[in-house]
C-alpha cells in the first residue's frame, strides 16, 4: 500500500532533489504516485556547470535526518525570504504610532530598481529565486559593460544628506519584490536582515536602506537613535601624589607654590568618572563632568566650601543629587602628565580652562612663596576665612604617585582638653591594649581619640578621670572634635575645656 505523501512546504521554490525527500513530499509537477515511485530510483544529485569555466556548483546536500525533522515538526516557523511573508512579520514590529498612520494608503507606491552586486558565493551559488538572481549577479549573467568594470565594487550610494525622498507613511518597492515604508523618522523592510534584527525598531537598517537613503544617511540615522553607553567602573587603582606635614624648623619654603588646602573630597578624575584616593568612584551627573577633559586625567578636589566637608561627602555619595550644582571640582594637577616638571602642567591646566571654561570647575590659584613670614600671613587669612590651611608644592617636581617630599601640607589645629571615662579594645598587633580612649568634653559630649596614642600609651593608658590634652581641626555637625589627636596628659587642670571656635558658614 502506497504511503500518503504531503505538499512541501516550499512547493515550487523548493530546490532539494535527494530521494527521501522527494519520496515523501509531493512537488509541482509530479507524475501521479504509481508512477512516481517507479522514477523514485532514477533521482540522484545533479551537478550544475559553471559558467564558461568548466567549473561545477552542486545544488545542496541535506541528510535524511533533515528530512525527517521536517516531517515530524510541522508547528515550527519556517525561515523564508518571500517578499510577502518577511512584510507581515515586519508589519507587526512596527510602533503603534506607526502602524496608525493613515496617510499611507493616499500616496503611490514608488518602484525601485536596485543595484546589483556580486553574489559572495558566486561559482558555489545553489540558489534560484527570481528575487536574489535580480538583486545579485552570477556567473554567465549578462553583465552590461559600464557595469562590468565596478562588479566586485559596492554600489551603495554615499552621501550625507537622503539621496531619495520618501514621504511619511509611503512605500518603495524594489525589483527583487522587497518593500521599503516610512513612519515618522523610522525606516521599515521586508526583507529577512531588518526583519530578523534583534534591535529595536529605530536602530534597525539593511542594505535596501542603505541602497536607498545613502549609506552614510543610514549609519548617522541608526548612530544618533542608539543611546550612549558609558560603561563606568566601580573600583580602579588610583595612585595619587600625598603630601607630607610641614616642618617649620626643617622646610624652607621660598620659591614654592602656595595654593589653599581645601576641606573637600579628594578626587581623580580618568576622563570618565571621579575616583577617590581608595579607588571607589564617584558618579556625578552628566551635566557637572560634560565640560571636562577626556584625555586629560585631572587630581582635584570636590569642594563645597570652607566648612562644609561632611555636607559635601553626602552630595558626592548620591549620584542623581540636585545638590552637585553646591559643588566645584578645584583642580590642582595633571598626573597623566607626570614626567614634565610641575610648571608645564599647571601651563596645560591654564590652556585647558582658559580654551574650555567648564562650569563646574576651577583650576586652583598658585602663588610663589615668599619665605616663611609670607606664609604665616597667607595661613591668617585663610584661618579667617574658616579655611583648612596651605599646600606648598616644589618648583619643577615631577609627579610622584605616593607621598613625597616635594608637596607638603601647613594646618592649623585647635588645642582642648577632656576627661577619659573609659576605653576602646584593640584590634590587630593592639589587640592585648588599649584602641582608643573614650573621652567626654566639657559639653557634655563623648568622642574617641585613638590618633597620637604610642605603644607605651596603649600598654598603659591615663586612668579614668584624668585631664588630657587633645588637638583637633574643626567640629563637625554633631559638635564633636573632627580629627582628633591625643597629646598628653594635662596635669594642671581638674576639669575638662572646650576651644569656642567661630560659627562655621551655613550650607544655605
Amino acid at each position: 500500500m502506497a504511503s500518503m505523501r504531503t505538499k512541501c512546504a516550499f512547493w515550487d521554490k523548493c530546490y532539494r532533489k535527494n530521494k527521501v525527500h522527494l519520496r515523501d513530499y509531493i512537488h509541482p509537477g509530479d507524475k501521479d504516485e504509481k508512477d512516481e515511485s517507479k522514477d523514485d530510483n532514477d533521482v540522484d544529485m545533479k551537478d550544475v556547470s559553471g559558467a564558461g569555466d568548466g567549473q561545477k556548483r552542486k545544488v545542496h546536500e541535506i541528510s535524511d535526518d533533515e528530512d525527517e525533522v521536517m516531517g515530524s515538526s510541522k508547528t515550527k516557523k519556517q525561515k523564508t525570504d518571500s517578499p510577502a511573508a518577511s512584510s507581515s512579520t515586519a508589519a507587526s514590529s512596527l510602533t503603534s504610532a506607526a502602524a496608525a498612520s493613515s496617510s499611507s494608503t493616499d500616496l503611490p507606491t514608488i518602484k525601485f530598481k536596485s543595484k546589483k552586486e556580486k553574489c559572495k558565493y558566486w561559482l558555489k551559488c545553489f540558489r534560484k529565486e527570481q528575487k536574489h538572481l535580480l538583486e545579485f549577479w552570477h556567473p554567465g549573467d549578462d553583465i552590461p559593460d559600464e557595469v562590468e568594470e565596478i562588479v566586485d565594487k559596492k554600489t551603495r550610494g554615499k552621501a550625507k544628506e537622503l539621496l531619495n525622498a520618501l514621504m511619511d507613511g509611503q512605500t518603495v518597492e524594489f525589483d527583487s519584490g522587497f518593500k521599503l515604508k516610512r513612519m515618522g523618522d523610522n525606516y521599515s523592510c521586508s526583507c529577512t536582515s531588518w526583519v530578523s534584527s534583534s534591535d529595536p525598531i529605530a536602530e534597525r537598517t539593511c542594505k535596501h536602506l542603505m541602497e536607498y537613503n545613502g549609506e552614510d544617511f543610514e549609519k548617522s540615522r541608526i548612530t544618533v537613535a542608539k543611546p550612549k553607553k558609558t560603561v563606568i567602573r566601580s573600583h580602579i587603582n588610583v595612585s595619587l601624589l600625598l603630601a607630607h606635614k610641614y616642618d617649620e624648623k626643617v622646610n624652607d619654603p621660598t620659591g614654592w607654590w602656595m595654593s589653599e588646602k581645601l576641606d573637600g573630597v579628594r578626587a581623580f578624575w580618568n576622563g570618565n568618572c571621579f575616583y577617590s584616593r581608595l579607588g571607589n568612584c564617584f558618579i556625578a551627573p552628566q551635566w557637572f563632568t560634560k565640560d571636562l577633559p577626556k584625555d586629560l586625567h585631572l587630581d582635584g578636589e570636590l569642594f563645597g566650601g570652607r566648612g562644609k566637608f561632611q555636607s559635601t561627602v553626602k552630595i558626592v555619595k548620591n549620584q542623581e543629587c540636585d545638590d552637585w550644582k553646591k559643588v566645584k571640582y578645584h583642580v590642582f594637577d595633571a598626573p597623566n602628565l607626570e614626567k614634565k616638571p610641575f610648571e608645564e602642567r599647571y601651563s596645560s591646566l591654564r590652556e585647558f580652562f582658559d580654551a574650555e571654561s567648564p562650569q563646574y570647575a576651577v583650576l586652583c590659584e598658585q602663588t610663589k612663596c615668599k619665605g616663611k613670614e609670607h606664609i604665616q600671613e597667607e595661613m591668617k587669612k585663610i584661618l579667617k576665612l574658616h579655611g583648612e590651611g596651605l599646600m606648598i608644592r616644589q618648583p619643577k617636581s615631577k609627579y610622584e604617585r605616593s607621598r613625597s617630599k616635594t608637596l607638603l601640607k601647613i594646618k592649623k589645629f585647635h588645642d582642648a582638653e577632656a576627661r577619659v571615662i573609659g576605653y576602646k579594645p584593640g584590634t590587630g598587633r593592639f589587640h592585648n591594649a588599649v584602641g582608643a580612649l573614650l573621652v567626654e568634653m566639657a559639653n557634655g559630649k563623648q568622642f574617641h581619640v585613638g590618633s597620637g596614642l604610642t605603644d607605651a600609651d596603649r600598654r598603659k593608658p591615663p586612668k579614668k578621670g584624668t585631664i588630657i590634652t587633645y588637638k583637633f581641626q574643626e567640629y563637625t555637625n554633631s559638635g564633636t572634635p573632627r580629627f582628633p589627636s591625643y597629646i598628653g596628659i594635662r596635669i594642671d587642670m581638674t576639669e575638662p575645656k572646650d576651644v569656642i571656635l567661630p560659627p562655621k558658614p551655613t550650607d544655605d
